[in-house]
């Protein structure tokens, strides 16, 4: 039922946004952007129960610690580019939207270079 209110407020803000941008367009994307922030702050109830589940299924599956960390530094990542990314397209600024994916692009292969070097490892050990 709480996604159902979080995309009333959606609707609404979106509502109250495209009323006021004829007045003042500044006004309007700090609206959005402190709409898309309480709504982010609400979808973290959906995140616990996700992540109880993920630790849960990596303790069953005996699967080291370190890959759950990488997957929900990515899954931040990725949803922290597509909000920003998605606000610059909103205002305008297409080029600043490129940069910040490419920026998001480069954390995920920061973050995932563990894994590359947990892989390399396992294919020095089978062809050893």
């Amino acid at each position: 039922m709480k996604i159902f209110t979080i995309a009333c407020f959606c609707i609404f803000s979106t509502i109250v946004c495209k009323a006021i941008e004829k007045d003042s367009r500044e006004i309007k994307y700090a609206a959005v952007l402190a709409a898309a922030a309480l709504v982010l702050f609400h979808s973290v109830a959906f995140v616990k129960d996700l992540i109880s589940v993920f630790e849960d299924l990596f303790t069953l599956s005996g699967i080291d610690n370190m890959y759950l960390s990488i997957l929900f530094k990515s899954l931040g990542i990725c949803y922290i580019v597509q909000l920003a990314s998605d606000y610059c397209k909103d205002c305008g600024e297409n080029a600043l939207a490129s940069q910040v994916t490419l920026a998001g692009k480069l954390a995920m292969l920061s973050v995932s270079l563990p894994l590359f070097k947990a892989f390399v490892e396992i294919v020095k050990a089978l062809l050893i």
